[in-house]
């Protein structure tokens, strides 16, 4: 019986390393705002998985470079990134 509780105990230790939708959108928002990313449109899933579109505004450079950024983060359990047909908000020349 006592492995039961050590099981349960090492549980409960390891929960804080999975990140939800409330860790993943802190550091999505973290990030975005950090590359003054607005040409963006994104949603997050219930695990904190986040689907995101760049407007075809975004260069390549930028696009790569967030991406990288998103799926480095350890809050982010994952990324569906991709790029947009157009642009999803106004975009100044």
């Amino acid at each position: 019986m006592p492995l039961l509780p050590a099981l349960f105990a090492s549980l409960l230790f390891a929960l804080p390393a999975l990140a939800g939708q409330p860790e993943s959108e802190n550091a999505v928002t973290n990030i975005l705002f950090d590359e003054n990313m607005e040409n963006i449109s994104y949603s997050f899933r219930n695990d904190g998985f986040v689907d995101i579109l760049f407007g075809v505004a975004v260069s390549e450079q930028d696009y790569l470079r967030i991406v990288e950024r998103l799926r480095n983060d350890p809050n982010i359990p994952g990324v569906l990134a991709g790029r947009g047909k157009g642009n999803y908000c106004p975009v100044q020349k």
